[in-house]
């Protein structure tokens, strides 16, 4: 049966107001005093006023990769990764480098959440071609894992090209950190290739084992490997039904990718404790490993919003799990 250990958390480097580094530490800390696996982060490069932040007062977005050691070193337990870094947008030695350090800086906790990425504005402020995103995402797999586990590294494709280069210091974690790759039903091979699991949006229970779980299957005989299931969807835990039509409408913004039609009831973890918990053992059965929720709606509320949220979560539904 899951419990709140099989549950991560999403912080945000943004907020609806000025966030500062020390208010997501303090998520993080309290992520671990609870018992969540994993604090993980977007690591988009600028909130450009497109999508859902038309509405925000705020664009400043501090850079995740800054953020991540500070975590580190205010707390002990708790895994740290990325929901996801945009691998396209740096050198893949760079990419490499940074994350065998912070693997090390972290005794082993670090989480490599890696995606191809979908955000215009990532790519035109890196000046990186977004339409080319694919090719360079799997060849920065590949170089990045060699250079993690090889003592030289030889690699000659179409985007990166390397002669005899070695990585040092190499990952405390053998034979390297588990990479959760983001993305949908075509990026699975990646996940069997490379990665620990696939990182997907809300699939209900029918999609998780109908679809999700038979292709992961078919993905990982051809490489030898198990990749499993984890879903990345919204909480809120309400006081009641009233409490929760209050906040229907940033669940709403928050989950509607320009899709309006999408009922955030439906593909979120919302509701009661016991409706929680049951929409979590559902899943769970379905085939789902891992839970990545995030408790601020995108960043549309307050760091202390999250926190109470958490709180909420820990002593209301994980007795039920």
């Amino acid at each position: 049966m899951p419990n709140i250990s099989d549950l991560s958390i999403m912080l945000f480097p943004w907020g609806a107001q000025k966030t500062s580094v020390n208010e997501i530490v303090e998520i993080a800390k309290l992520a671990e005093d609870l018992g969540f696996y994993s604090a993980t982060m977007p690591t988009h490069m600028t909130m450009a006023p497109s999508w859902l932040f038309e509405t925000f007062p705020n664009h400043d977005v501090l850079d995740a990769l800054a953020i991540a050691p500070v975590i580190a070193a205010a707390t002990s337990t708790l895994k740290i990764g990325f929901n996801s870094i945009l691998p396209p947008l740096l050198p893949p030695y760079q990419w490499a480098k940074y994350l065998s350090t912070l693997d090390v800086i972290s005794n082993g906790r670090l989480i490599t959440g890696a995606a191809m990425g979908w955000w215009e504005e990532d790519f035109t402020s890196m000046g990186v071609d977004r339409k080319a995103r694919g090719k360079l995402f799997d060849e920065q797999l590949e170089v990045i894992t060699q250079l993690w586990t090889q003592d030289r590294v030889t690699f000659d494709g179409e985007h990166y090209q390397l002669t005899d280069i070695p990585l040092e210091p190499k990952p405390v974690q053998k034979p390297h950190p588990p990479i959760w790759i983001g993305g949908g039903v075509k990026s699975i091979w990646r996940a069997a290739r490379y990665g620990e699991c696939i990182l997907a949006f809300w699939p209900n229970a029918d999609e998780a084992r109908d679809l999700w779980i038979p292709k992961l299957k078919e993905e990982g005989q051809k490489y030898g490997t198990d990749p499993k299931l984890a879903s990345f969807t919204f909480a809120y835990v309400a006081d009641s039904q009233r409490d929760l039509e209050a906040y229907g409408s940033k669940l709403q913004t928050a989950v509607a990718f320009d899709q309006p039609d999408v009922d955030p009831q439906q593909v979120t973890i919302t509701g009661s404790p016991e409706a929680c918990a049951e929409r979590i053992h559902a899943l769970h059965a379905a085939g789902v490993w891992h839970f990545v929720v995030e408790f601020q709606f995108h960043g549309l509320e307050t760091p202390s919003f999250a926190m109470k949220q958490m709180e909420k979560f820990a002593k209301q539904v994980a007795p039920l799990l």
